[in-house]
């Protein structure tokens, strides 16, 4: 038997024309919204969609069922409003979040965990995504905010949000917007996370696809070390320049063009975890989140 999740992720992929969008939409990943629908065919043992047409257009068994699936989330929208209920989690939740997710929007979402869920105790880790995802796995945390997706087996994923990557220099170097180049370096290096991250193996490719091997490439495990030897002059900082969004405010930190992707996201759990809990908790997560990046996009 299908569920109501392999149904909204059909109904949002026909509304929006794309897997993508419908991802998006729902803060997920790709391969998450893909596998749902696969399993959905599965069960009704027929194909939905026609994915090598742009936009994707259900078929025609799919145009059928579509009425049908709008109408069982509407059931179930109704009945989950009707009964308003809120779930009183208790017990102990170990939650584990990177240093980019700690100087951003936790604390803001741990004030509204708390008022939402007072009987929650929680314990809090603060690491790297590789060691979050470690824990993850070895079941010494519940939930992990992190770079993801976590690819482990029996972990799920939900897409929470994206950085952007960026520049950020101390003024007393004499970089501006306007005349900053990698080229122009010299001797001063980059500063950014850990060697085993993945920003700090995507800046390393783009330095070499530059042909300039010759730059030195800091790292640090600590995002605070590396903002501050960026207020110290000490190199240019490549983060996620939301980090620093005071310092840039102040003008003790300037923001230098960047053309590095962006840092996605994800909350990960394992999938024994009670499902109200993670879901209620990412519910929240992705609200906080979407609310910091909101306001700092307004700022900006």
């Amino acid at each position: 038997m299908f569920d109501f999740k392999e149904v909204e992720a059909f109904v949002w992929i026909t509304r929006l024309g794309s897997f993508r969008l419908a991802a998006q939409h729902l803060h997920l990943t790709q391969p998450s919204i893909s596998e749902r629908i696969n399993k959905l065919e599965t069960t009704l043992e027929t194909r939905l969609l026609e994915r090598t047409r742009r936009p994707v257009q259900p078929t025609l068994k799919g145009r059928e069922f579509y009425r049908h699936a709008e109408a069982l989330l509407e059931a179930r929208q109704k009945a989950l409003s009707m009964m308003a209920l809120s779930t009183p989690f208790q017990g102990v939740l170990r939650l584990g979040v990177v240093e980019t997710v700690a100087h951003s929007w936790l604390p803001g979402f741990l004030a509204e965990l708390a008022r939402r869920y007072p009987d929650l105790t929680l314990e809090l880790e603060v690491d790297s995504s590789p060691g979050l995802a470690a824990m993850l796995t070895a079941g010494d945390i519940d939930l992990a905010f992190l770079m993801g997706p976590v690819t482990a087996e029996n972990v799920l994923n939900r897409f929470l949000c994206n950085y952007t990557m960026g520049f950020v220099t101390s003024p007393s170097l004499g970089f501006t917007e306007d005349n900053f180049s990698l080229r122009r370096l010299n001797a001063l290096p980059l500063i950014s996370f850990a060697r085993n991250s993945r920003p700090h193996h995507e800046l390393g490719s783009m330095l070499h696809q530059m042909g300039l091997d010759d730059v030195k490439l800091h790292c640090s495990s600590s995002l605070w070390t590396i903002v501050r030897m960026t207020l110290d002059g000490l190199g240019v900082g490549a983060i996620p320049p939301r980090i620093v969004a005071e310092e840039i405010r102040q003008g003790t930190l300037l923001s230098l063009p960047c053309e590095l992707p962006e840092l996605t996201f994800t909350a990960s759990w394992p999938t024994h975890m009670e499902s109200a809990l993670a879901e209620g908790v990412c519910e929240l997560a992705i609200e906080i989140a979407r609310q910091d990046q909101e306001a700092h996009n307004h700022q900006g």
